[in-house]
């Protein structure tokens, strides 16, 4: 009886990140999407990791600030409706300080939103510093994370284990998502993640 609960627990954690969330109807969407990695940063299919500091190597695209890098760029481009990503963040191992695990682009303005991973488990929001969820994403946790963004009414919200736990004002323009791990201006590595069960939406 005991096995069998824990197998339906397990069950209904992973389908919390491949359930869309905040009402209404939604479509899946499939985008596609390139990777970048930067000073060290290695990307190992779902598993993205960086260095304790930049290793000299540069890389390709979205190297020139010298920032360690291993991110995932998809092509999911909109600029009005509504939009939502969701997926499973696993904390592997971690040394650094706010490093950021998830990002939305404003176009060619660069990052609208910013997730940021603090060394005590706080995520958080790089641009303003507000706390999303207070040390949920310790090493070895897995944490699910869903973000809907109406574009056409200008508002961005963040799910944390199916919670509504921070919502905020976008600009207009065009946007795109990128997750992975990579250096803020004030964080430092070394980080290793895995991204489960990603999937995206639109409605």
């Amino acid at each position: 009886m005991l096995s069998k609960f824990v197998v339906l627990a397990l069950s209904a954690t992973s389908a919390l990140a491949a359930s869309p969330l905040g009402g209404g109807s939604w479509k899946s969407v499939s985008p596609g999407y390139n990777q970048q990695t930067c000073e060290g940063g290695k990307i190992d299919g779902n598993r993205f990791s960086i260095p304790a500091s930049p290793n000299g190597s540069g890389g390709g695209s979205g190297c020139s600030n010298g920032h360690t890098r291993a991110e995932r760029r998809y092509t999911n481009n909109y600029s009005s409706g509504k939009h939502q990503f969701g997926g499973e963040l696993k904390i592997n191992s971690f040394g650094g300080d706010r490093v950021s695990v998830k990002q939305t682009f404003n176009g060619d303005a660069g990052p609208y939103f910013i997730m940021g991973l603090k060394s005590n488990g706080d995520l958080y929001s790089v641009e303003g510093g507000k706390t999303i969820a207070s040390g949920v994403a310790k090493v070895g946790s897995t944490v699910t994370i869903n973000t809907v963004h109406d574009a056409s009414s200008h508002t961005y919200q963040v799910y944390v284990n199916g919670q509504l736990r921070f919502t905020e004002n976008t600009p207009g323009g065009s946007f795109y998502d990128k997750i992975g791990t990579y250096t803020t201006n004030s964080g430092k590595g070394p980080l290793d993640i895995t991204w489960n069960n990603v999937q995206f939406w639109t409605q």
